[in-house]
């Protein structure tokens, strides 16, 4: 069961650390420029199945989840922005041990479903964080937390707002010149390498794809993906994920085995005032 939660929770940390590591790599960081007023919504949706299984013993979780966010800039002060980052809407089921929990925030939860109610906490507050110009989290003041686990059972993508991590709607990423089809790198570390590939560059966007893979304590973590960017304000417009998780613990004498497959989606804009 740890190798269960420690996957659930750690399963989604590779599409963080892909915005990290093009970040990262930049000798020239892009301005994001941002205004009092400046509005964005992001809407990501997640579909997962989960299997862990003990010798003969197996449990199926599989769980849908789409979330609405916005972060509003409050006020820039010297170049770095107060963001307010709230959830909006949340929209999430988890079938398993033949057993289904839907969630709406649209409609009143069950008092007697703790999931349920759990999940409502999350509507309407808002994270706030101080960002550089840069895009990259200064602090963080944080609501009443939800718990992680619980984050990670319904297939709810965590957000990394972490102080000197990037925001994840963001790509430090400069369109220069030089950015032509099929350019190609590789970034790499102990955890993780990507390979990443410039797919098709326009006047107003670039497209990169990428494969990863990320290991971590008993887990290995296999990532395709792809990324539209705007050449302009460095959003990430759209970017689509699919990931393989598989993992294995010995608990006295016993194998634990967990794989998870999982798909995500996401869509990103600067709302018009």
């Amino acid at each position: 069961m740890r190798l269960f939660l420690t996957i659930l929770k750690s399963c989604l940390i590779p599409s963080f650390l892909l915005i990290v590591s093009i970040s990262d790599a930049q000798t020239v960081h892009r301005d994001f420029k941002f205004k009092k007023g400046d509005e964005f919504e992001r809407q990501l949706a997640v579909k997962s199945n989960c299997v862990m299984q003990r010798g003969s013993q197996k449990l199926n979780i599989s769980t849908y989840s789409a979330v609405t966010k916005t972060y509003k800039v409050n006020d820039v002060i010297n170049g770095n922005a107060t963001i307010h980052i709230t959830f909006n809407k949340v929209i999430d089921s988890i079938n398993a041990l033949g057993r289904k929990v839907s969630f709406n925030s649209e409609k009143a939860p069950d008092p007697n479903s703790d999931i349920q109610m759990s999940l409502y906490q999350l509507i309407g507050k808002a994270a706030i964080v101080s960002a550089d110009s840069k895009g990259t989290i200064l602090s963080v003041k944080r609501p009443e937390p939800v718990s992680d686990t619980l984050m990670a059972f319904t297939g709810i993508q965590s957000e990394n707002l972490l102080q000197n991590n990037q925001l994840e709607f963001l790509l430090d990423f400069p369109a220069n010149s030089f950015l032509k089809k099929g350019c190609t790198w590789t970034d790499a570390s102990d955890a993780y390498n990507t390979a990443y590939t410039i797919y098709a560059v326009t006047g107003r966007t670039t497209t990169i794809t990428y494969k990863s893979s990320v290991l971590k304590d008993a887990m290995n973590t296999r990532i395709n993906g792809v990324m539209l960017i705007d050449n302009d304000s460095g959003i990430i417009l759209k970017r689509s994920m699919q990931s393989v998780t598989t993992g294995y613990e010995e608990i006295k004498g016993v194998i634990y085995t967990v794989i998870r497959r999982s798909a995500t989606s996401e869509v990103c804009y600067k709302k018009v005032n």
